[in-house]
């Protein structure tokens, strides 16, 4: 079954790497703001492990970058209460840093099309040569005439 899954966030920081188990393999922790609302932070611990620990050395805190990771869990019994529990992993495997647009090299966006005439009934349109224009950085949809709107809000 595939397992490869890629999340975008802010780079936090990284631990030291460590030796585990009996082969001393390299781990490495860190960490990825992906918080979408300030007051529920969302800070995920990602795992590097042997030649891939090394992925986050040039990083730098704040940074913009795409993590593609395994989700990793085995279930394990307590020693201290004999509970079985389960424990996740979320197994980076591959990282890279998002380059950002600056404001100056994003497109302008089109100007909106002018609203269509009122309808007089159905299927009709209004003969009139005056057409409602959005307002500027408004929704294009908007009535400037609300004499004529017969919307709820």
């Amino acid at each position: 079954m595939a397992n490869q899954l890629a999340i975008t966030g802010k780079f936090l920081g990284a631990g030291t790497t460590k030796q585990i188990g009996q082969n001393n393999r390299n781990v490495r922790s860190f960490w990825l703001d992906i918080t979408d609302n300030p007051a529920y932070p969302n800070t995920p611990e990602f795992q590097l492990f042997g030649d891939k620990v090394n992925l986050v050395d040039n990083l730098k805190k704040g940074q913009t970058i795409e993590v593609k990771f395994n989700i990793n869990g085995r279930k394990y019994q307590r020693k201290d209460t004999g509970k079985d529990a389960v424990m996740t992993n979320l197994d980076a495997w591959q990282i890279n840093v998002l380059q950002m647009q600056s404001a100056a090299s994003v497109p302008p966006r089109p100007a909106a099309a002018p609203a269509p005439a009122p309808m007089t009934g159905p299927g009709q349109y209004a003969q009139t040569s005056q057409v409602a224009q959005a307002p500027a950085g408004g929704f294009p949809f908007a009535s400037t005439d609300d004499d004529n709107n017969d919307l709820p809000f």
